[in-house]
C-alpha cells in the first residue's frame, strides 16, 4: 500500500500525530489501495497558518491579474499532463469509468483556464454622489478560504471552487473526503507544485468531517467557506460560519425530478436516464433521480427505462464495457438497500434491480421503480444510487406539484418537442437549472447552484466569482 501525505505550505508531510492515518479502499474489490495522512487539530493550525502567513505576505493580491492568470494557466496545463496517471489511481478510490476519472483532471483544467479569463475582469464602479465627493467600490479577496470537498467527484468539484477562489486572491485551505482523498493529495498537489504556485496559497489535508473539518469550518483565522455534500453536514458548517458571521457557498443534496410531456422523445429520456442515474452509481447531486411522467405515455417509459438498467453491465471502471460501476462504501451500499425496501413496503414496484449485486464490492443493480407515489420515501429522499422512481401525472399542474414537493430544488428538467411547453414548464419548476431533452446540458461558463435545501449561491459561470470577494466602498471628499 502506497503511503500518501499532506500538502502543506509547499510540503508534503505526515501527521503530526505519528501513525494516524486514514485507509483507503478500492469500492470494486474491496481491497486496500493506499492509505493516508490523517489531519487532526494540529494539522489543521498548520495549514491555516500557511495560508494566512501566504495571504498577509499579498504575494497573490499584488501579483498582476495578468501574472496571476499565466500561473492559473500553468496549473491547467499540470492538470491536463497528470490525467491519466491521476485517473488511475482515481478510478481504484472512488470506483467510478477510468475515462470518466481521467476526464476530472480535464474538466478541473478547464475551470483554472476559465477563471485565469476573469482576474483582470474583477471591477468595481464609480457612483455618482455629489461634484465634491467621487465614491467608487473595489472588490476584495477575503482571505483565508476553507474549503470541504466531496467524495463523488473530488477533483473536479475542488477545481471548481479553488480556481474562484485563487483567481479572487485567497489563499485556500482544503479538506479532502476521506473516501477519495488519494488522487487529490498526490496528483492535484503535484500539479500545483509543478506549476510553481508560491507556498501557502493552496494547502490540502485529508482527515474526517467530525474532527478535521469541524476544527477548519470553526478556525478563527478562515474567514470564507465552500462546501458541497449533504444537507445534514451543510447545516452544521453553516452553524459553524453563522457562529464568526462569515459567509459561506454550499451546495448540497437533490431529488431532481424530470417532467415527461405526452410528445416527448421517449429514446431521449433513456439516452439520459443512463448516465444522470446510472453513470456514477446515481452518486450525483443533481442526478435524474424522479421521473414524472404523462399518464399516456408512462407505461411506454418504464419498458424502456427497464430495458435499459437490466442490459447494463456492471463491472469495475477499468474494465471495457462497464457501464455501473460500485457505490463508494459499504455504508451506502446498506443505505441504498434500505431505500429499496422501504420502497417496495410502500408498495413500489422494482420493475428492474431493487438489490445488491451478488459480487465482491459494494455494487447495486440498477434499479427502476414504478407505481411509487409522491409521499414515499423513494420519492422525497436523496438515495445516492441507481435507484430511479417513476410517478405519473394527468394534467401539466399536477406534473408540476409533484416535481416542486420535495425540500429540494437543485435541478429538474423536461422533455418535449414543443418549446412553447418546455419554456412554460421550466419558469415553474423550482430548481437552480433546468435541462431539457437532455440532463446536465450545462459547461464550466453556466451557474450551479440549489433552491430550498440544495444550498445557496452560485458555482461555476462569472457569477460564481464574487462569492469568493467582499465589496468595499470608498467616498472620497474633494
Amino acid at each position: 500500500m502506497k503511503k500518501y501525505q499532506h500538502y502543506i505550505n509547499g510540503k508534503w508531510v505526515d501527521s503530526t500525530v505519528k501513525g494516524e492515518n486514514i485507509v483507503v479502499n478500492d469500492p470494486a474489490t474491496e481491497e486496500e489501495i493506499g492509505e493516508i495522512s490523517c489531519a487532526v487539530k494540529d494539522d489543521v493550525d498548520l495549514a491555516v497558518e500557511a495560508a494566512k502567513k501566504s495571504y498577509e505576505s499579498k504575494v497573490l493580491v499584488d501579483m498582476p491579474p495578468m501574472e496571476r492568470a499565466s500561473l492559473m494557466r500553468k496549473i491547467a496545463i499540470e492538470l491536463r499532463k497528470a490525467s491519466k496517471e491521476g485517473g488511475k489511481i482515481l478510478c481504484s478510490e472512488n470506483g467510478k469509468l477510468l475515462p470518466a476519472a481521467e476526464f476530472e483532471f480535464i474538466d478541473a483544467a478547464n475551470y483554472f483556464d476559465y477563471y485565469s479569463g476573469l482576474t483582470d475582469k474583477i471591477e468595481g464602479r464609480t457612483i455618482p454622489v455629489n461634484s465634491k465627493v467621487m465614491d467608487y467600490t473595489i472588490y476584495e479577496p477575503f482571505g483565508v478560504s476553507a474549503h470541504i470537498v466531496p467524495w463523488n467527484y473530488p477533483i473536479s468539484m475542488l477545481a471548481r471552487s479553488l480556481s474562484c477562489s485563487f483567481a479572487a486572491g485567497n489563499s485556500t485551505v482544503v479538506k479532502t473526503a476521506e473516501l477519495t482523498p488519494l488522487a487529490t493529495a498526490s496528483i492535484f498537489a503535484k500539479a500545483i507544485d509543478n506549476a510553481g504556485v508560491p507556498p501557502g496559497l493552496i494547502n490540502i489535508i485529508c482527515g474526517y468531517g467530525s474532527g478535521a473539518g469541524n476544527d477548519l469550518t470553526s478556525h478563527k483565522d478562515v474567514s470564507q467557506i465552500a462546501f458541497t455534500g449533504s444537507v445534514k453536514t451543510g447545516k452544521v458548517i453553516l452553524h459553524a460560519a453563522a457562529e464568526r458571521a462569515i459567509p459561506a457557498v454550499v451546495e448540497l443534496g437533490g431529488k431532481s425530478a424530470a417532467v415527461i410531456m405526452p410528445d416527448a422523445d421517449l429514446d431521449k429520456v433513456v439516452n439520459s436516464a443512463k448516465g444522470a442515474i446510472f453513470g456514477q452509481a446515481g452518486q450525483i447531486c443533481s442526478a435524474m433521480s424522479r421521473v414524472i411522467a404523462h399518464k399516456s405515455v408512462k407505461n411506454e417509459l418504464v419498458d424502456k427505462l427497464s430495458n435499459l438498467a437490466n442490459s447494463l453491465k456492471v463491472g469495475h471502471g477499468s474494465e471495457d464495457g462497464t457501464d455501473l460501476t460500485p457505490v463508494i462504501s459499504e455504508e451506502q451500499l446498506q443505505k441504498i438497500e434500505n431505500y429499496s425496501r422501504s420502497g417496495q413496503q410502500a408498495g413500489a414496484n422494482a420493475v428492474a434491480g431493487g438489490k445488491r449485486v451478488d459480487r465482491k464490492g459494494y455494487f447495486f443493480e440498477a434499479t427502476v421503480f414504478d407505481n411509487v407515489q409522491p409521499e414515499m420515501t423513494i420519492a422525497q429522499e436523496e438515495i445516492f444510487g441507481p435507484v430511479l422512481s417513476v410517478l405519473e401525472y394527468s394534467d401539466e399542474e399536477e406534473a408540476v406539484s409533484i416535481a416542486n414537493n420535495t425540500e429540494f430544488g437543485l435541478a429538474a428538467g423536461v422533455f418535449t418537442n414543443d418549446l412553447n411547453k418546455a419554456t412554460s414548464m421550466a419558469s415553474q419548476l423550482n430548481g437552480g437549472q433546468v435541462y431539457v431533452n437532455s440532463w446536465f446540458t450545462g459547461s464550466v461558463a453556466t451557474p450551479f447552484g440549489g433552491y430550498k435545501q440544495s444550498g445557496y449561491s452560485r458555482e461555476k459561470g462569472k457569477e460564481a466569482i464574487k462569492s469568493y470577494l467582499q465589496l468595499k466602498n470608498i467616498g472620497i471628499q474633494l
